[in-house]
Formats: structure tokens, sequence, C-alpha cells
């Protein structure tokens, strides 16, 4: 993972707050205060120059990174047939990539042993690509308009709304099937 300065800066301050977090059972004492330094404003000259404060809110967790599921490529998942697509997109360059984490963090549900499973198969499947599928494969687009809704946790991706392929896709033409899991979208079948 990239962090870039400012970005480095927002996760640093992020992970302070959550530091300063407890937690608590329900029915326990309210939680204490945190420890977090309020951001002010360093006085002038003056004496009589105001110092701004800022104090955190209760609801900084919740907007935290760590409620929202965040594919590979920095966006936010959509709960759509859209965000389905770019995970599917997201799917096909980690296979162009060879990247085994991604692949199996997309795929795992599809396999019967799960994780395991697609972590021990995979690797098998990266080395049936040709260089030429691989530079296909990282740059695959899913076509929007071709992604069908099965109801609000489910999509399908037909072999046709996905170019360029491997060419051992176009051979066996598969339809995936995406299903909404742990806020995000996963291949299921």
């Amino acid at each position: 993972m990239t962090i870039r300065p400012l970005g480095m800066t927002c996760a640093a301050a992020a992970l302070f707050l959550l530091a300063g977090c407890e937690e608590q059972t329900p029915g326990t004492a309210a939680p204490q205060p945190s420890a977090v330094p309020s951001t002010s404003v360093a006085p002038s000259s003056s004496s009589s120059a105001p110092t701004s404060t800022t104090t955190p809110s209760a609801t900084v967790p919740s907007a935290t990174a760590a409620t929202v599921t965040k594919p590979a490529t920095g966006g936010a998942v959509a709960h759509t047939p859209e965000g389905a697509a770019t995970v599917m997109e997201e799917y096909h360059h980690a296979l162009g990539d060879k990247d085994l984490d991604t692949v199996c963090r997309i795929t795992a549900p599809a396999f019967d042993g799960g994780m395991k499973e697609c972590r021990s198969l995979t690797p098998i499947q990266f080395e049936m690509f040709t260089p030429a599928d691989l530079k296909n494969l990282k740059v695959t687009r899913v076509d929007r308009a071709k992604v069908k809704s099965q109801g609000p946790d489910q999509v399908i991706v037909p072999p046709e709304a996905i170019a360029p392929k491997a060419t051992i896709m176009d051979g066996d033409p598969k339809i995936f099937t995406m299903g909404w899991r742990g806020g995000t979208w996963v291949i299921i079948k």
C-alpha cells in the first residue's frame, strides 16, 4: 500500500484518535475522554490573539476507513451493479499482475475450501496465462450495461461484458455470479 504525504498525516491522526478509544461494554461507565491533543493555532506575538481548539466528536470513529470497504484501486465499493463491475475489473487486473492476495480476497467464496483452496490453486492458474493474456487482463474493462442485477445482493457478469479477455477465457466462457458479502462484492460462482 502506498501512503501519500497528506494521506500519511491523516492516517496517523486517525490511528492516534483510535488509540485513545477504549471498548465499552453496554451498561458500563461512559468512555473516558481521549488523550488526543487538541488542534490549536499558535498565538501570535500578541497575547490577546484567540486560540482555536478542536475537540474530537463522538462521530469521528464512525467516519474512519474501517467502516468503508475499499478495493485495491482505492475507491469505495458501491453496493450496486456498477460497484460489482469495478470489483470484477479489479479481479482481472489482479490476475494480470499475478496478485494472489487480491485475487483470493475476491474469489475465495467461490472455492469449496475457501481462502486455503484459493491460495493453493490460483498460482497454477497464473501459469496458464500467456504473456499476451496477462497484458489483456491488466486492461480488462467490464461493460456496466451488461451486468445484470439479481436482487440487492447478487449480480451476474456475463462473458460478453468483459473485454479484453485471456484466450483461455474465450475458449471456456464463464458467467460470473457476484454477491455482496462483508461490505464488498465477491465472486461466489
